[in-house]
């Protein structure tokens, strides 16, 4: 590879955290997975702490502040939008649309 290709492979920093992103969704492993209906609570520290953290929406933030501490149910409306369950919305959430949540920021709760 010259250097001409390798100027070509340089990503700016938010390419890169958004590529980094959709590794992680691509990458999730099947144990994390959460079925339709599982009670879950939110990886506060993990979501707060978090590279992308501080490019979430205001409202986001709000929503996970105000409810850190709260059992939440997950809901999987449509397989295709939830990208296999990675993605989930839960019932609790009243906001229009409702927020999609990485399976990975969140935490079954065994009742």
């Amino acid at each position: 590879m010259n250097r001409e290709q390798r100027r070509k492979l340089k990503l700016t920093k938010e390419q890169a955290e958004t590529l980094e992103y959709y590794w992680k969704l691509e990458n999730t492993p099947d144990e994390l997975l959460i079925d339709n209906g599982s009670k879950v609570k939110f990886k506060y520290e993990q979501i707060v702490n978090g590279v992308d953290y501080k490019r979430l929406s205001q409202k986001y933030k709000d929503f996970i502040e105000e409810n850190k501490d709260k059992e939440f149910t997950v809901l999987i409306e449509n397989t295709k939008i939830h990208n296999k369950y990675k993605l989930v919305s839960l019932v609790e959430d009243k906001t229009d649309p409702k927020w999609l949540y990485w399976v990975g920021d969140l935490v079954r709760i065994d009742t």
